[in-house]
C-alpha cells in the first residue's frame, strides 16, 4: 500500500503564517494538499503573502485574515475572530492550528529589567496559545475536529535550554510555552498538542536583529554540530511532522542544528 499523505485535504490555520517559519509551514502544508488560512498583523502584508502563496500553488486553497495580537485587552476577541474567519473561509472545522506568531525577544540587561519589560513577550507568545486552547475547549467541534488526527503546534526556542547572557528578562516565555504544551495536551485530548523548539533560523526577523552582522551569525553557525544555521523550510519540516504523526502529543521537538549538544 502506498504511504498515505496525512495532510491531503486537511484544513490548517497558521497564526503568524505571513513570514518566517510560519510562511514556510504554510508553503509546506499547501504542497501536501492542505487548505490553508494564514494571519498577519497588517492587511497589506497579508494580501501580498496570500498572493505569493497562490502564485506558488495555483491549484490549492489559501486565504487569510489580519489581526493585531499585541494587546491583552483585545487578544481573546482577535483570536476568536481569526478562528471564525478561518472556519468560514476554509469551509469547516480545522484539522491543524500552528502558532508561530511573536516578535524576537528583546535582550534587556538583568540590571535594567522591569516587570513591564519582562511580561511584554508573554502577550503574543504565551497568552495567545493559551487562549487558542481555551477557545477550542469552549467550542467543541466548532474550531478543531476532536480527533487524534488533529493538532495544535506551538513555538518555543532553544534559549530556554541554553540561556545566553542578557536573557534572564525574556527567556521565561519560552519555557512557559513548553510547560503549557504539556498541559494543553492533557486538557484537549484526543487533540494533540506539541511544541517546536528552533535554534537560530535565518528569517526576516533574525536579519533585522543582526542587521547584517555576519561575524555574529558565523559565530552562531560555528557553535552548532552541523555548522549550518536553520532555514525556514528546514524548520517547517518539524511542524509538518507534528501535524502528521498521530502518535506525537505533549512533546517538544528540538531543531537547533545540534547547538545544545555541541
Amino acid at each position: 500500500m502506498a504511504h498515505p499523505n496525512f495532510l491531503l485535504n486537511s484544513r490548517t490555520l497558521i497564526i503568524g503564517g505571513s513570514s518566517g517559519i510560519g510562511f514556510a509551514v504554510a508553503s509546506g502544508a499547501l504542497s501536501n494538499g492542505s487548505k490553508v488560512h494564514i494571519t498577519s498583523a497588517t492587511a497589506e502584508k497579508l494580501s501580498a503573502k496570500v498572493k505569493q502563496l497562490q502564485s506558488l500553488y495555483p491549484n490549492t486553497h489559501v486565504g487569510g485574515s489580519a489581526a493585531d495580537l499585541s494587546s491583552t485587552e483585545t487578544l481573546e476577541g482577535s483570536l476568536q475572530s481569526i478562528l471564525d474567519a478561518a472556519v468560514k473561509e476554509i469551509g469547516g472545522a480545522l484539522d491543524h492550528i500552528v502558532y508561530t506568531s511573536g516578535d524576537f525577544p528583546m535582550r534587556i540587561p538583568l540590571a535594567q529589567a522591569t516587570a513591564v519589560t519582562a511580561l511584554a513577550a508573554f502577550t503574543v507568545r504565551y497568552l495567545g496559545p493559551l487562549l487558542v486552547g481555551k477557545l477550542v475547549a469552549a467550542n467543541p467541534e466548532k474550531y478543531l475536529n476532536p480527533a487524534a488526527s488533529s493538532s495544535i503546534t506551538l513555538t518555543s526556542g532553544a534559549m530556554a535550554h541554553h540561556p545566553r547572557p542578557g536573557s534572564s528578562a525574556s527567556v521565561g516565555v519560552a519555557g512557559a510555552v513548553e510547560v503549557l504544551t504539556r498541559a494543553l495536551a492533557v486538557d484537549l485530548a484526543p487533540i494533540r498538542v506539541n511544541v517546536i523548539v528552533p535554534g537560530l533560523v535565518e528569517t526576516e526577523l533574525v536579519e533585522q536583529m543582526f542587521k547584517g552582522n555576519q561575524a555574529l551569525l558565523l559565530g552562531f553557525k560555528a557553535a552548532t554540530l552541523t555548522k549550518e544555521l536553520g532555514t525556514p523550510a528546514g524548520a517547517a519540516e518539524a511542524y509538518l511532522f507534528s501535524m502528521r504523526s498521530a502518535l506525537a502529543t505533549g512533546q517538544d521537538f528540538k531543531i537547533e542544528s545540534g547547538a545544545l549538544t555541541a
